[in-house]
């Protein structure tokens, strides 16, 4: 009775501060809510029935990040709660909200008001659905040394031998490039932070350099997969003349983003994706110690990314609608819009 009584202290002073507002500003989405009213409802339940049930591991650990606004440990210890229950009469619960924590939109991790729009961050480990992820062999060796360097990084920082684990993936649209660093994130365990370079231009003179020194800056204290998508939008070749002030500005922004690069520290992983390699300035690819070609999937690649799909959700597509499919495209996004069109209208007539 004792660890309930102090778990139920725990979330009633926490929900009593004077800065509720501020510190639960997260709780705005049905799990959020969902999360606080089961922690409080387990607590009473545990309170009524006294020595009989006690609080579980995941329970407790749960509590504890409930009371110290740590949102993203508690999704992890809703999900392990959620594991642990094998009775019937729940199982409904838990499949619905496993689906909803486990969404690509609960994976969100809430940043601090400047940072919003500009840097996009997401908990992979409760996002990524590596069963539905197609890799090749390419890729796998790829991943592999950006994984294995990210140790050697740590050796080297110790020998104060800086080194960046920077790798710029390039090639046409819908290759599969932020997917790839996804993955990463997924397969190292660390937040996937995303820079919106569309959201960091501002038309102000040098507030756009302003927000990517920002963004750099949480990179660098935040351990993460750090990915600068569409670099080209930014980074021009400076060594073709610019002779207007825009083009100018766009200078100078390209010369803080490869500032901001050379103090990240050796432990962020680095990406760079870029549609348009041949406009890039030549000083900062050279910053990338690794450049590879994300090329499109072949017919039978793009066969067995959709293959590899519909096995993990249990669903079977005949070979003409898999070639219906892939049919003249190797976008990558486009291949699996025609796949989940097709499926919404499997669904949709057992409706």
């Amino acid at each position: 009775m004792e660890c309930a009584s102090t778990a139920c202290q725990m979330i009633t002073s926490a929900l009593r501060m004077k800065n509720t507002e501020v510190r639960w500003s997260w709780m705005n989405a049905p799990w959020e809510k969902m999360l606080v009213q089961e922690t409080v409802s387990i607590i009473r339940r545990i309170r009524q029935k006294g020595e009989a049930m006690g609080l579980t591991d995941c329970q407790k650990e749960m509590i504890r990040a409930v009371a110290e606004n740590d949102i993203r440990k508690a999704k992890r210890c809703a999900l392990a709660s959620i594991a642990e229950d094998a009775t019937q009469k729940n199982s409904e619960f838990c499949i619905r909200y496993r689906n909803i924590l486990t969404s690509e939109g609960s994976a969100m991790i809430s940043m601090p008001s400047e940072l919003q729009d500009i840097l996009l961050c997401e908990d992979p480990a409760l996002s990524f659905k590596e069963n539905r992820y197609y890799v090749t062999k390419e890729q796998t060796d790829l991943a592999e040394r950006i994984l294995r360097m990210s140790v050697v990084s740590q050796k080297l920082m110790e020998l104060q031998v800086p080194y960046k684990n920077a790798t710029l993936l390039y090639g046409p649209p819908g290759t599969g490039k932020t997917m790839f660093a996804r993955y990463i994130a997924y397969k190292k365990g660390l937040p996937f932070c995303y820079l919106n370079f569309s959201k960091a231009v501002d038309s102000y003179m040098g507030a756009t350099s302003r927000n990517i020194a920002k963004a750099f800056t949480y990179a660098a204290s935040n351990p993460c997969v750090f990915l600068l998508d569409e670099v080209d939008a930014i980074s021009c070749n400076r060594s073709k003349g610019m002779s207007d002030g825009a083009s100018k500005e766009i200078g100078r922004v390209t010369i803080t983003l490869m500032q901001e690069f050379d103090r990240l520290p050796n432990d962020v992983i680095v990406l760079g994706a870029t549609n348009r390699l041949d406009i890039l300035d030549e000083a900062f690819i050279s910053r990338f110690p690794v450049k590879k070609e994300m090329l499109p999937f072949s017919e039978q690649e793009s066969k067995a990314m959709v293959k590899k799909f519909l096995a993990d959700i249990g669903y079977v597509f005949s070979e003409e609608e898999i070639m219906g499919a892939i049919r003249k495209t190797q976008d990558q996004r486009e291949i699996m819009n025609r796949v989940v069109l097709v499926l919404a209208e499997k669904i949709a007539g057992e409706v």
